[in-house]
């Protein structure tokens, strides 16, 4: 019987192995790198195969896999996401610092008509043939049950997003505290038929709509509890802004799910005629460099991605350390920054000074 290199002209691969013991390619890697888990059984039947393909195993490449990668996988939602990039920048620094590399991907494959966004499995997939030591996922990504299957074991942290089913640390804002600060600063500036642009991409948009309707009844404003569906694009933003205008409800101020959806309510309410502030008032979240760019001038809520980054970052590192400790939630508080943006409604009393705005914040806090 002709050697399998002699019949199909190619040497044998791990693939082949599998197929011709019947096992899937993973199990043969484990048997491959000697790991003892595997069945008697089944270990007989992966070396028997083996054999008889005469499949070998690339010495140096078991040699690697022994052996540290230091280096750590980070996963974005989106990188179009200022916020986002920001917390990925600081926490590869702090990572950078301690001998640590990084591979940066955006694994999540584009939404379809009859579908929405997935994880591209075969993107993570490479990030583990590569052997990082633990990934890194910033953002709200979708299909966190499909995710968690991909990862396996592997030691996993989130930043500026819940877990959603992952077993991870997590680092994030409070969310709700966020939208806290911006409902009593429209409400103690004159506003009350204020309506939030949101409620689309995950658990951090469902918390920031709860965050505005507890604010919303805790001022008595629970007839004026209006949500404009919209995710974190600047598109999204514009298209529901759009929407809500053409209502007709009156709404003198839009709390919008971030900068960028902010940026997008800002053109919409142009488009219609309309004035920012003096005739709807507009706030963001995340407090990018778009929201201080001048002509933006957009009230933000702080949530401190330095923070979150470094606090992120070190979680990896403890995470690598000891893969079995139990999972923390990391919760920082948000503060509000004031712009232009954010004015009182045509025939108001007036704007509160920035010492007021933190006094709230403070009392919130506590």
């Amino acid at each position: 019987m002709p050697a399998y290199g002699e019949a199909n002209g190619r040497r044998p691969t791990i693939r082949d192995v599998a197929e011709r013991a019947g096992v899937s390619k993973s199990l043969v890697s484990l048997v491959m790198r000697g790991e003892p888990m595997v069945r008697e059984d089944k270990r007989r039947r992966v070396h028997q195969a083996a054999e008889e393909l005469g499949y070998r195993m690339n010495l140096a490449a078991r040699s690697l896999s022994n052996t540290r990668s230091k280096t750590i996988g980070v996963l974005v939602a989106d990188l179009r996401n200022p916020l986002l990039v920001d917390v990925v920048e600081q926490a590869r620094e702090v990572l950078e610092d301690e001998g640590l590399s990084t591979l940066l991907i955006s694994a999540v494959k584009p939404a379809r008509p009859a579908s929405g966004s997935r994880i591209d499995g075969r993107a993570i997939g490479a990030l583990k043939d590569l052997r990082v030591e633990a990934m890194l996922v910033v953002g709200s990504v979708p299909d966190r049950r499909g995710l968690a299957e991909v990862l396996g074991d592997m030691p996993v942290v989130v930043a500026a997003a819940g877990a959603e089913g992952l077993r991870a640390d997590v680092v994030r804002n409070d969310d709700h505290l966020g939208m806290r600060l911006v409902v009593d600063y429209l409400a103690a500036v004159g506003h009350s038929a204020i309506a939030h642009l949101g409620g689309m991409g995950g658990a951090v948009a469902e918390e920031r709509v709860a965050g505005y309707c507890a604010a919303m009844a805790h001022h008595g404003f629970e007839s004026q509890i209006v949500v404009a569906g919209s995710d974190f694009t600047e598109d999204a933003g514009y298209r529901g802004a759009a929407r809500l205008l053409r209502d007709g409800r009156p709404v003198t101020a839009i709390a919008a799910i971030n900068d960028l959806a902010a940026v997008g309510a800002m053109s919409a309410v142009a488009d219609a005629g309309l004035r920012v502030p003096g005739d709807v008032a507009i706030t963001g979240y995340d407090d990018t460099f778009v929201s201080a760019i001048r002509q933006v001038s957009l009230t933000s809520v702080n949530p401190d991605s330095f923070g979150i980054g470094t606090q992120a970052a070190h979680c990896v590192l403890r995470r690598i350390e000891d893969a079995g400790r139990p999972v923390e939630e990391h919760l920082l508080p948000p503060r509000l920054v004031t712009r232009l943006s954010s004015g009182a409604p045509a025939g108001g009393f007036g704007a509160v000074v920035s010492d007021s705005v933190d006094m709230m914040t403070q009392q919130l806090r506590s």
